[in-house]
């Protein structure tokens, strides 16, 4: 059984009807609740018992739930595919950013950064995209030592201090042992 084409279809599927019910950001929201509450369910929900039962506990675990991410919840109980429940969830947020532009980047640093810098990254990523939306999540890394590591889909720019002090080793290493 292919595992992500069940996922990309549910996915695909409740990106759809939560766009039809306009309720597409409430969904995304009920989403990333519940794949942060999935490692404490997996558990439960891989005991068999009825649709049913696992649908009441899905609801007690996320009790404000909004119309479509409800429905979907159940059609995915209703079918025994709550074992591939965070597989799905993960789809059904990237078909989200997929469908309306939003692009994921990461941004490391030594200290945190300014809020005039993550909107000048933003406006630099867009222009450089076809993106709409950039979402930058922020890591604080001291041992980088200083400068960033900027990473947006598959491009990585690393400015870091700690980079240039191990390029600077290396190249002294061998430059050194071609003397000797």
């Amino acid at each position: 059984m292919n595992v992500g084409l069940i996922a990309k279809r549910y996915a695909s599927a409740l990106e759809q009807y939560s766009t039809e019910l306009g309720q597409s950001e409430e969904c995304v929201a009920n989403a990333r609740q519940l794949l942060s509450l999935l490692p404490q369910l997996n558990e439960l929900l891989r005991q068999p018992m009825p649709g049913a039962l696992k649908l009441e506990i899905l609801d007690k675990a996320l009790p404000a739930q909004c119309k479509a991410f409800r429905g979907f919840l159940k059609v995915v109980t209703d079918h025994r595919r709550e074992v591939y429940l965070g597989r799905i969830l993960q789809s059904y947020i990237a078909e989200y950013k997929r469908v309306r532009g939003i692009l994921d980047a990461r941004l490391t640093v030594a200290s945190a950064p300014s809020e005039q810098l993550l909107a000048q990254l933003e406006q630099l990523t867009l222009k450089d995209t076809d993106a709409k939306k950039v979402d930058i999540e922020v890591t604080v890394d001291p041992e980088i030592i200083g400068g960033f590591i900027f990473k947006v889909e598959d491009r990585r720019l690393d400015a870091s201090v700690r980079r240039q002090i191990n390029d600077l080793k290396r190249a002294f290493e061998v430059k050194n042992k071609r003397i000797i």
